[in-house]
């Protein structure tokens, strides 16, 4: 009898241990399923997340050909198609003062085959004139900066003042009788004089031109003494004497003039930058931003962008989309405040 009860106690043992290793066997299987299904999920995920980019890229620059915003657009989009395999065009669409093509990158599909060559005037200033069909903050992601330059405050060599500090007090003196030039009305030089003006009470006659070039063109032909211009129409000018450069409006010096004054050096806190940066649809995949925001952080570094754009007349930098955001939101509000002191309407 005891034998068979020690048997009996053997066969229950075998089966609670048959019992468990089923268990085991069964919570594995669980397992290895809930890997195999996480696994297939992830896998289709990926196969529904689209590579990038699988077409031609179209960059759109919103002002004419030989423009600094189209050379810029030239040599980015070159350096873009290298790296991403793709072709990048760049797609003139003037007009406006930079809306017009503005206005086309707002309307694309946010997949991020448009890609606007933005800078100050259509971004941050236009849209505080006129209504266009775009609100940039909400319209518009930012990828980065790509360049920025300082206007230069150049006058004839006739002028009677030689250098910055001379200007306010003669301006005083003649306050209302000294005729400036600017590349239009809203334009970042002529929003560059109208801030001189109110920082120091005083007044000058504004006469218009369409565009930077026609501007230094007329100065060097004597017709208008004084004018805030873009750096690359001017600069060579100034290199050849035919025009004096009195201060470039950033806060710093300029690298590309070391030796020009700034105008805060008699107006402290004056810093008034032309930029330019390169936009999105709002819209676009983050993981496609992102995607272009590495690459360009690296292109714009390399030696040969950086002395093409020097020169261009233009300083050659990078930044992250929401520093990019930050200053387009800065300046829509500063700009916003001295277009409505200095009552500035469009023509």
């Amino acid at each position: 009898m005891k034998l068979a009860r020690k048997s009996s106690q053997h066969i229950l043992a075998h089966r609670a241990i048959d019992r468990s290793v089923a268990a085991l066997a069964n919570v594995g299987l669980a397992v290895a399923t809930v890997a195999l299904t996480v696994g297939a999920g992830t896998t289709f995920a990926q196969s529904q997340t689209p590579a990038y980019p699988v077409k031609p890229i179209r960059m759109i620059a919103p002002f004419p050909p030989g423009g600094t915003s189209d050379v810029i657009g030239r040599i980015v989009g070159a350096k873009l198609q290298e790296v991403l395999g793709q072709t990048v065009l760049v797609e003139n669409r003037a007009g406006a003062g930079g809306s017009l093509g503005t206005e086309v990158a707002a309307r694309a599909n946010p997949d991020g085959y448009t890609i606007l060559v933005g800078n100050a005037s259509p971004i941050s200033i236009n849209p505080l004139l006129v209504k266009y069909q775009y609100e940039t903050l909400r319209d518009f992601a930012p990828v980065t900066m790509v360049a920025r330059s300082p206007q230069l405050l150049v006058v004839h060599p006739s002028f009677p003042v030689k250098h910055i500090k001379e200007l306010i007090p003669y301006i005083k003196a003649n306050n209302g009788k000294v005729n400036y030039g600017s590349s239009g009305i809203g334009t970042l030089a002529h929003l560059a004089a109208e801030q001189f003006k109110n920082s120091t009470s005083t007044d000058m006659t504004h006469i218009t031109y369409k565009g930077s070039i026609l501007v230094v063109q007329d100065m060097v032909g004597g017709n208008v003494p004084l004018a805030w211009s873009d750096m690359a129409p001017a600069l060579p000018q100034v290199k050849a004497g035919k025009l004096r450069a009195l201060a470039v409006t950033s806060a710093k010096p300029s690298p590309l003039v070391p030796d020009v004054p700034t105008m805060s050096e008699v107006l402290p806190g004056f810093d008034m930058v032309n930029w330019w940066g390169l936009f999105v649809p709002a819209g676009t995949p983050r993981p496609i931003i992102t995607r272009l925001n590495g690459e360009l952080l690296k292109i714009m570094k390399s030696p040969d962008v950086v002395d093409r754009f020097a020169g261009l007349g233009v300083e050659a930098l990078s930044s992250t989309p929401e520093e990019l955001m930050t200053l387009v939101k800065n300046e829509i509000g500063s700009f916003g405040k001295l277009i409505k002191a200095a009552n500035i309407k469009a023509d």
